[in-house]
């Protein structure tokens, strides 16, 4: 197998404020007969605000039986759908705008499951050796490291962020064609740092707590 470098790594990140699109064409991506999981089927349109859940359709008809993945714009539909049924869905959607990040030199990524001590009292006549654990929850954060640029109104973006309490969706690409092969996660802003050297450019650190899911696709 072919090494990866770092070169060809990419980050996008979303747009503060959302657009709305209506009567868009899911596909279905259920190998069998009976359909449950759709994805809408513009790729520019699959990150959605969390602030307002899809309105969609079977046939024209409103549908509320399903659950909905803003990150990736996916549909989990309760009841399968029929074939003829799969060829009908619709949603109207508040999707938000991803954009690479520019002035970006490296991101790092950091997963981990809680894992809970459930050792107990041996039910034999033999000692308890060895302790044994269960896992509970689930936690990710991602850190960018970035080259600051010459100075304009969108120079603190992540402060901004920081400071208006705005959630983006990050993607981590680690694919130069930048559309398969990426972790994505809706997260916020724990800190974003400053350092200015005389003998170096001036860097940005930024850390996001992923807040929710933390998803990884190897298809657009």
């Amino acid at each position: 197998m072919a090494a990866l470098t770092g070169k060809a790594a990419k980050v996008k990140y979303t747009a503060a404020s959302y657009s709305t699109a209506t009567g868009e064409a899911f596909t279905s991506l259920s190998p069998t007969t009976d359909k449950t999981e759709f994805r809408i089927t513009d790729a520019a349109k699959r990150h959605w605000t969390r602030d307002l859940p899809p309105v969609v359709y079977v046939n024209s008809t409103a549908h509320t039986d399903f659950e909905y993945n803003p990150v990736q714009g996916k549909l989990t539909f309760g009841n399968p759908l029929t074939v003829a049924e799969s060829a009908q869905v619709t949603g109207d959607v508040y999707w938000v705008t991803a954009t690479y990040l520019p002035w970006t030199r490296e991101w790092s990524a950091d997963v981990s499951v809680d894992m809970l001590d459930v050792t107990s009292f041996s039910t034999t006549a033999a000692d308890v050796q060895w302790r044994t654990f269960t896992d509970g929850l689930s936690n990710a954060s991602v850190d960018l490291g970035r080259i600051v640029d010459t100075p304009t109104t969108q120079t603190p973006m992540w402060f901004d962020r920081l400071n208006a309490d705005q959630d983006v969706i990050v993607e981590l690409l680690v694919n130069s064609a930048g559309s398969t092969y990426k972790w994505e996660a809706y997260g916020r802003i724990e800190s974003d740092g400053y350092t200015a050297g005389i003998d170096a450019i001036m860097d940005e650190s930024v850390m996001i707590q992923v807040d929710g899911p933390f998803y990884y696709g190897t298809t657009e």
